[in-house]
């Protein structure tokens, strides 16, 4: 009899357990759902800098700021239904100025350009009313200026907060997106270091505007 009786507590006890984990994954909060809907079959997307306003960075440290007058980006945005919002837009490759015909504005006359070094990601959190709000994710950008001092040269890296895209414009916004740090400084003569917290700001207008809607 105690065997049995033994058995059938632990029986009991791992049925309990069972039951409470059943609970509990069951009343998790499930994702939000993201579906995308691209003009282009094959999913890509061509964005460039909105006409009459600029990409800036700021160095929130030093309060020393690059200001582009024109910059582009390519990428993929699948069509479907995506189960989350990670990882929903890949930016393939992002320019900021060109080094000779279109530079951007540095500190005391300094002139620059920029380029990503890897896919960012845009991931979504939250939408309403057709904006889709969210971050970009794994930037890694490399900027390269022409200062007094000669050749400057840093990275820009992290996640930028305060990402939006809008259906009804077909613009992505990031305004003062934070989350970003600079590294790898190079005779940059303290207008910008090594560990200093950065802000993004820019308005993209995509070519062949997304559709992007959540539940």
């Amino acid at each position: 009899m105690r065997t049995i009786t033994k058995r059938s507590l632990f029986a009991t006890a791992v049925a309990a357990a069972a039951l409470g984990l059943t609970v509990t994954s069951a009343s998790a909060t499930a994702q939000a759902t993201f579906t995308i809907v691209n003009p282009n079959a094959n999913g890509s997307f061509t964005a460039s800098l909105k006409s009459g306003t600029t990409a800036d960075l700021l160095d929130t440290v030093t309060n020393q700021s690059v200001t582009c007058y024109s910059a582009t980006a390519t990428g993929t945005a699948t069509n479907g239904v995506h189960a989350n919002g990670t990882n929903l837009v890949q930016i393939a490759t992002a320019t900021f100025g060109n080094a000779v015909s279109d530079p951007c504005d540095g500190p005391l006359g300094s002139s620059f350009s920029a380029v990503s070094t890897s896919a960012i990601n845009l991931n979504a959190t939250s939408y309403a009313g057709g904006i889709t709000s969210g971050s970009l994710s794994n930037v890694h950008v490399t900027l390269t200026g022409d200062t007094l001092f000669g050749v400057c040269t840093a990275k820009i890296s992290g996640t930028a907060s305060n990402a939006k895209y809008n259906n009804a414009t077909g613009e992505l916004s990031i305004t003062n997106g934070a989350g970003l740090t600079v590294s790898g400084v190079s005779n940059c003569a303290s207008l910008m270091n090594n560990g200093d917290a950065a802000k993004f700001s820019a308005v993209y207008k995509v070519a062949k505007p997304l559709t992007v809607t959540s539940p």
